[in-house]
């Protein structure tokens, strides 16, 4: 008997911290194409108006993404994007493990078209 309960607090142990890392990838992949996303459509934007975005985005995800920690850099038609934070992940409970998380986007923004651009 205490076998088996020792076994199921060990399952609900490696459950709880694959479910916690999970949530936190979830959260990462979801911040990431957010970027992208902001970054292709976002050519009337400024590299100022699109770090609020992604700070909101990150915000609304509750991502601890610093202000500092994100740079948004326009070249032309290309923006860069660059973000790291430190995500703590719990692994047991009252055990939490700081995963450093970063990435990097690149895209050419795409401006709409304009019935002057069409050319019959």
């Amino acid at each position: 008997m205490i076998k088996t309960v020792i076994k199921l607090l060990i399952v609900l142990a490696v459950l709880n911290a694959v479910a916690h890392a999970g949530l936190a990838a979830w959260d990462y992949y979801q911040l990431r194409d957010e970027a992208q996303q902001l970054i292709v459509f976002g050519a009337q934007s400024t590299t100022a108006e699109l770090h609020n975005r992604i700070l909101a985005k990150a915000e609304e995800l509750e991502v601890p993404l610093e202000p500092a920690n994100l740079d948004v850099q326009r070249e032309g038609n290309r923006t860069f994007v660059y973000a790291s934070y430190t995500q703590p992940i719990e692994l047991f409970p009252r055990f939490t493990y700081p995963v450093d998380l970063s990435f990097t986007v690149d895209a050419f923004s795409v401006e709409a078209f304009t019935p002057d651009d069409v050319r019959r």
